[in-house]
């Protein structure tokens, strides 16, 4: 079979995903706990979904459907199939509906194709067998897969990889994360050629690698994501990496979805996002009102379909991001694949957060439940105002119903973290604060006063 990501011939590459989504259709009719029964309700049966060009047939999933029941969601298959296909790998989480992170499930099967995935992610940014990484994303509670899937790229390209561990993972375990400084120290001294995390974060690291009068010259390669993350963003970057010795690091921005456990990437700037993997996902772009497809091009909700999973399965999903999308062949590449080539733009109400999914109604529902508090407000904003590129801060700015607000404050800063992933900036108003009256600000779960990347 041809190399996946550079089929020269469209209708040759329908015909390899069509076969691969043929079992994985298979499977999910006679094993799919929620698909079998939409496919039931709705009279929709295996000999009407031939391939990718039937999939408009299909109704879209959307993330309630998914948080509601995300064990219907993987593939129940009985012991007659192989244990590749049934044994549970690992669990990763995204946001739910309703502050519980939703468990993202995948089997052995599955976890060599995210292997193959993220060594396709590295091809398409030009990693080569002469780089070294480092992993500048945190420890989290819940894994989500930015930190873990970023070490099994690296094993799956058989390059090194060194973890930064940055921030404070544990309290029972001080030893295990890193002051800013420390991973400062740790970029410096790595000689690492590939920088990747959030890129807030990384621009933080950066500034104070340069005042603590570090260099970095073996810096080629910056991937971001997670967050906005401009033009203006890109040149601020690699103007702090020239100040510290790369000669001409490249940024690389990526689009990352637990449900890929990856990104689309880019291949250099201005590319679009790639789909890495054209035989494991198929993309679509629909109107988001009345969710017929859209021309190649235009902007459209965008859809992702899994060809070739057992665990997490999902058909038609609603990533809840719209972006123009093309089929086009990568005119700097040649990769014959889906890409996204407009800035993707949350419509589903979710706020990212230094990379984290933040559902606003789960905050306002933790906050809320809390006694202790009389009124609340969550901001979100720099932590320089007047530099739009510095660090997401989360605010949460309470008034007191009587409790000591050096108690109310820890145990409001725990709830928050445990729900958002985020760790707030916990401030106390008088009840009497503007944010309080019932104009602006309260009627918003959370405040977003960020400046939106151009």
């Amino acid at each position: 079979m041809p190399d996946e990501l550079f089929f020269d011939d469209p209708a040759d590459l329908k015909r390899a995903r069509d076969a691969v989504f043929a079992g994985t259709l298979d499977r999910i009719f006679d094993h799919h706990p929620h698909y079998r029964k939409v496919f039931a309700e709705r009279g929709i049966e295996r000999s009407d979904i031939r391939g990718i060009d039937d999939l408009a047939k299909l109704p879209i999933t959307g993330k309630a459907d998914y948080v509601g029941q995300p064990a219907d969601f993987s593939l129940s298959l009985p012991a007659s199939f192989d244990a590749e296909e049934r044994v549970v790998w690992d669990v990763m989480y995204t946001t739910g509906s309703t502050g519980d992170p939703t468990p993202f499930t995948s089997t052995s099967y599955d976890f060599l194709n995210i292997l193959a995935v993220n060594r396709n992610m590295l091809r398409l940014r030009g990693v080569t067998a002469e780089d070294t990484i480092l992993n500048l994303f945190p420890l989290t509670r819940h894994p989500h897969g930015a930190f873990a899937r970023a070490m099994n790229a690296a094993a799956a390209y058989n390059i090194p990889i060194i973890a930064a561990m940055p921030g404070a993972p544990s309290a029972r375990h001080p030893g295990l994360g890193n002051r800013t400084d420390d991973v400062c120290a740790l970029a410096a001294r790595s000689g690492a050629t590939i920088l990747w995390g959030v890129p807030s974060y990384m621009r933080k690291m950066l500034g104070r690698a340069e005042e603590l009068g570090l260099s970095m010259p073996s810096v080629r390669l910056v991937f971001v994501t997670g967050e906005g993350f401009g033009e203006e963003a890109r040149q601020d970057l690699v103007d702090r990496l020239k100040r510290l010795g790369a000669a001409d690091p490249k940024i690389s921005v990526s689009y990352g979805a637990t449900e890929m456990q990856g990104g689309m990437v880019e291949c250099v700037p201005g590319a679009g996002y790639h789909n890495p993997a054209p035989l494991q996902f198929c993309f679509e772009a629909v109107d988001p009102e009345t969710h017929a497809l859209v021309a190649d091009g235009e902007e459209g909700l965008i859809l992702l379909t899994h060809l070739d999973r057992r665990g997490t399965t999902m058909l038609r999903y609603a990533l809840g991001d719209t972006a123009r999308l093309t089929r086009a062949k990568c005119p700097h590449c040649g990769a014959l694949t889906e890409r996204l080539v407009s800035v993707p733009t949350r419509r589903d109400g979710f706020v990212k957060i230094r990379g984290m999914l933040v559902n606003p109604q789960a905050l306002a529902d933790v906050l809320a439940a809390d006694s202790g508090i009389a009124d609340f407000q969550a901001i979100v904003d720099k932590e320089d105002e007047n530099d739009q590129f510095s660090m997401d801060r989360l605010r949460i700015r309470l008034s007191s119903s009587g409790e000591a607000i050096h108690v109310l404050g820890l145990r409001v800063a725990e709830k928050v973290k445990a729900t958002t992933g985020v760790m707030p900036v916990v401030e106390l108003a008088a009840a009497d604060d503007a944010a309080f009256t019932g104009r602006g600000w309260k009627a918003k779960p959370i405040v977003d006063l960020r400046k939106k990347p151009e």
